[in-house]
């Protein structure tokens, strides 16, 4: 059994759970490989564009609950937050200058989606806005990365 077989077997075996679990793991900005999970999981799980719209809304709102985390801790530790990712926070807050609560749905997709939740917790933004921003911004992100990877199912499953 190739790898490619054994990791396809362990995410069916875990299923859904799993892909969740993988998208509060990005969410609270931990260094995870969220897109080649979730590469991963479209590869695996064989979906409908039903499915996969209505499993990549659970897949938002478990990643916007997360991104509270570093927003929370950037609100209450503005000062050692800054300190430790200080060049990275300066490209998210630029981002944030230029496009105002946008840039949190904007910066999702990219690199600095995961700081610009600390942006906005150490700019305040009401929690409310910031979940509907963060919601908007991972939403088509996640329905993409899960429909290419079930695109690669259908490509590769007649090799």
């Amino acid at each position: 059994m190739e790898l490619a077989d054994i990791i396809i077997t362990f995410l069916n075996k875990i299923g859904l759970a799993g892909l969740f679990l993988a998208m509060f793991l990005e969410g609270s900005s931990l260094p995870f490989p969220g897109i080649i999970v979730v590469l991963s999981y479209g590869y695996a799980i064989d979906l409908s564009i039903i499915e996969a719209a209505f499993i990549s809304i659970i897949m938002s709102i478990i990643y916007s609950i997360a991104s509270f985390i570093p927003f929370m801790l950037a609100s209450r530790c503005e000062g050692i937050i800054r300190k430790k990712f200080g060049r990275k926070l300066g490209k998210a807050q630029a981002w944030f200058i230029r496009y105002g609560m946008w840039s949190i749905s904007l910066s999702r997709p990219f690199s600095l989606g995961n700081y610009i939740s600390y942006v906005a917790g150490m700019s305040e933004v009401p929690k409310g806005r910031y979940f509907i921003y963060t919601f908007i911004g991972i939403l088509p992100w996640s329905f993409v990365i899960l429909v290419i990877g079930n695109e690669f199912r259908s490509i590769f499953s007649g090799w």
